[in-house]
């Protein structure tokens, strides 16, 4: 399993607040991990073009479509070999929220 797709995201989470899902919080979540894709594409050429799993998650989260969806996506990324941090901002969560509530 690749360690850049589990790396933790650190101090980029900027004005991103895990725990609250409202429209400005997730739109920022999204550009937090983006802003993290292109600093791990760095050592990975790759990487980014092959987030399309995890970008789902973001997209799906910040429409607003049922859990169930949202948890389908989530099960695909981590099957791709997302780790918990990136999914959990887009989630507007902690890392553990998140882990507790999906695994």
């Amino acid at each position: 399993m690749d360690w850049h797709r589990h790396s933790a995201l650190g101090a980029r989470h900027k004005e991103h607040i895990p725990g609250q899902r409202d429209q400005r919080n997730l739109d920022q979540a999204a550009r937090t991990v983006e802003d993290w894709l292109a600093v791990q594409a760095l050592a990975e050429p790759g990487l980014v073009d092959d987030a399309d799993e995890l970008r789902q998650v973001g997209v799906l989260a910040r429409a607003g479509v049922s859990s169930d969806e949202v948890n389908q996506a989530v099960r695909r990324a981590r099957q791709h070999g997302w780790g918990w941090a990136p999914i959990a901002v887009l989630l507007g969560e902690t890392r553990e929220q998140a882990r507790q509530r999906l695994a």
